[in-house]
This record gives C-alpha cells, sequence and structure tokens, in this order.
C-alpha cells in the first residue's frame, strides 16, 4: 500500500490475490507494465497471461483500466518513508483498548503520512485497505472504521459513488479521510516493506 512496487511485486508472484480487491490489483499491474514501456497491446496480453496464470476471472473491461493507467501520470511509488513517533502512538493509545483497533488505526495514519494532503485528507478503497490488513472490507465498514469515526480519530469525507465502474459490475471507489490527529512524519518506529503487522506489533506488543 505505501510501497507500491512491492505491493505490485506480491501480486505478480501470485501473492495476497483478494477477490474483492481485484480492480485496484489490475490498475497497480497495468501501471507497473507501462512504467516498463509496454505498449497498450502488450499490456493487455501481459495481464492476461497473468490472470490464466493465477486461475483468475476477470470481469472488468481491460483496456478501459488499461486507459485509467495510463492516464495516470504519477509513478509507483518505492521509496517512501513512513516513520511513527512517541506522539502518534499516545494518540491511538488516548482513544482505543482493541489491539485490532489499534492496528487499523495505525494502518490509517501511515497511509495519510504517505499521501493525505495539507489537510491531512486521502482516499483509499476500502477493499484494498482490507487485502493490505488482511481484513474483510465489510469488518472494517462495520466494526473498526465507525470506532475510529467514534472517537474522533478520523472523518469521512466523501463516500464512494455508484456512478461509473469501468466496465465492472461493481463500483469500486475509494472513500476520502480526513486524519483528525497531527500528523508528522518521523520516529523511532518505521514501517518497512508494506509489512503493516510487523509495525504494529512492535508498537503495541
Amino acid at each position: 500500500m505505501i510501497n507500491e512496487v512491492a505491493e505490485v511485486q506480491r501480486y505478480l508472484a501470485g501473492k495476497n490475490l483478494k477477490k474483492d480487491n481485484l480492480y485496484h490489483i489490475l490498475l497497480l499491474i497495468a501501471k507497473w507494465y507501462k512504467e516498463q514501456g509496454y505498449p497498450k497491446l502488450k499490456i493487455r496480453e501481459s495481464i492476461f497471461a497473468w490472470a490464466k496464470e493465477n486461475g483468475i476471472h476477470i470481469q472488468y473491461n481491460v483496456n478501459d483500466l488499461i486507459g485509467r493507467a495510463l492516464e495516470d501520470k504519477r509513478r509507483l511509488t518505492d521509496n517512501v518513508v513512513v516513520r511513527v513517533n512517541q506522539a502518534d502512538i499516545a494518540e491511538i493509545n488516548r482513544r482505543f483498548d482493541s489491539r485490532k483497533t489499534k492496528y487499523v488505526a495505525l494502518a490509517f495514519l501511515c497511509y495519510g503520512k504517505a499521501y493525505a494532503d495539507r489537510d491531512r485528507e486521502f482516499s483509499v478503497s476500502s477493499a484494498a485497505l482490507g487485502a493490505w490488513l488482511d481484513m474483510s472490507r465489510s469488518t472494517l465498514q462495520t466494526i473498526y472504521i465507525p470506532e475510529l469515526v467514534d472517537y474522533e480519530y478520523l472523518s469521512i469525507i466523501q463516500k464512494p459513488q455508484n456512478t461509473y465502474s469501468w466496465g465492472a459490475k461493481k463500483s469500486f471507489h475509494s472513500t476520502k479521510y480526513r486524519l483528525e490527529v497531527p500528523i508528522h512524519n518521523s520516529g523511532e518506529f518505521i514501517l518497512t516493506n508494506n509489512n503493516i503487522q510487523k509495525l504494529s506489533a512492535e508498537i503495541f506488543s
């Protein structure tokens, strides 16, 4: 999620392939092949070869997906360093008791430190977040995110709109959030290779 190059390498190796996160996975793979200099047809052929190798049925319009990847001028992230400090930990501990809730709060904090704007706002899909945390999207949406909102750690700025799904039967738009705590990318705890489980264990053990 933070180091997108490491994330896409896992997908290409057939790891962590969650069905409800497939659109996000395919978009990252398309961007990866774009950055390797592949033309549109070769990106398409490579995606379907990968899907066949991993026993995946693609229900999306792949050409539309490739078009979206090509329009995105931002390169896949590779060298983002996210640090967590004692003030960050204190803010989480002040609000929550459950280790799983703290784990989700930490994930939002790390994602926000990497991608939030000056207003501490950022967008992320629940499917992608759930895949990163090894947690179902419904569990995130019904249990943990509401608790983060209730105790003023996180605000929901804009929910997904089911207006266009890039040729899919379902829409996979992101939700826009705002962190309600300060963001300073400093501290002795460092997120390494997207391993949020390890970071959480180090901090909250």
